[in-house]
């Protein structure tokens, strides 16, 4: 039997290690085509319609139009994606001191291919839809999607991304889509102030728009309850939760009510991500193995989220 054991699990390490390689290039690959995404979105729906993203880029759109209005002489083109890059600088060392060497380089790559790409991609001479509303959805859904395959990557698209992945490592119950509507609603307040009300009304939905995609999309954020039922040993399931999914869960012994053999109960709570890795396993290790999951549970207290 612990032969048996140790062979299964000697082959579900080599099938890791077998697809660690293309895991790394899909996950690239996802990064790069949510930042040109985000960078599509941002141009053909936000500029047009005279709407303010939120976060960094939205403050860097405020500080063109301050520049604009006051001292039109230092504008250049593409001012917008400079100053968005460089008021990332610090962000992405955050990100280096909080969540290492390779978290910072993909954030690095993530923010340098969206400024190039809204630095290429054309912004057009008019909306693309006749109405204000219709392009502020559009744009909030598309943007959220490049930036929520971003999050998904286990990246994040730079500025206030990284802020609200740092609150949400420390505090289990956070979103980055909280954080992100909080400090938007400041952005939007400005905008209300010195703008027309209009242009806040609609960057607002906006806003909303986009990060309920975000929220839905980012699969680490979202907290799946799993209750398995097997008759073999569950603690090969424990030692899978805490040393790969680096969760903890719990057991107890049952008994079949269809044979009346004894059977065993493992309950935990992981995200939809690492939900995926666990049912890769249970079928490996037990082919008669069934859970049940219970996707977006709300949790309190001592859980950390891996973002």
């Amino acid at each position: 039997m612990a032969d048996t054991l140790e062979n299964l699990k000697s082959e579900l390490e080599l099938n890791f290690e077998r697809n660690a390689n293309y895991r790394m290039f899909w996950n690239n690959t996802m990064s790069v085509v949510g930042a040109v995404i985000f960078a599509f979105g941002i141009n053909f729906f936000v500029v047009p319609s005279n709407i303010y993203n939120g976060g960094v880029l939205g403050i860097s759109q405020l500080l063109t139009a301050f520049v604009t209005h006051f001292v039109p002489q230092l504008l250049f083109p593409k001012f917008t994606s400079v100053v968005y890059y460089l008021l990332n600088v610090p962000l992405l060392i955050l990100a280096f001191r909080s969540f290492g060497r390779m978290f910072f380089v993909r954030n690095v790559a993530c923010v340098t291919i969206e400024t190039v790409a809204m630095m290429i991609i054309p912004v057009p001479d008019r909306m693309l839809v006749d109405s204000v509303m219709t392009s502020t959805i559009i744009g909030g859904l598309i943007t959220g999607l490049g930036a929520g395959l971003i999050f998904r990557s286990g990246a994040a698209a730079g500025g206030t991304d990284i802020i609200g992945m740092y609150l949400t490592k420390k505090k289990g119950n956070f979103s980055v889509g909280k954080l992100a509507i909080g400090v938007n609603a400041v952005i939007y307040a400005i905008c209300a102030a010195t703008m027309n009300l209009s242009v806040a009304i609609y960057s607002i939905i906006y806003s909303v728009a986009m990060n309920i995609t975000i929220d839905r999309i980012h699969v680490q954020n979202i907290m799946t309850e799993m209750t398995i039922f097997t008759k073999k040993d569950p603690q090969k399931i424990i030692q899978f939760i805490t040393e790969e999914l680096n969760h903890s869960a719990n057991y107890w012994e049952a008994t079949s009510g269809y044979t009346g053999e004894k059977s065993y109960i493992v309950y935990t709570v992981v995200s939809q991500y690492d939900a995926h890795k666990l049912d890769g396993f249970l079928m490996a290790f037990d082919s008669k193995v069934f859970a049940v999951k219970n996707r977006g549970v709300s949790l309190d207290g001592n859980f950390v989220k891996k973002l």
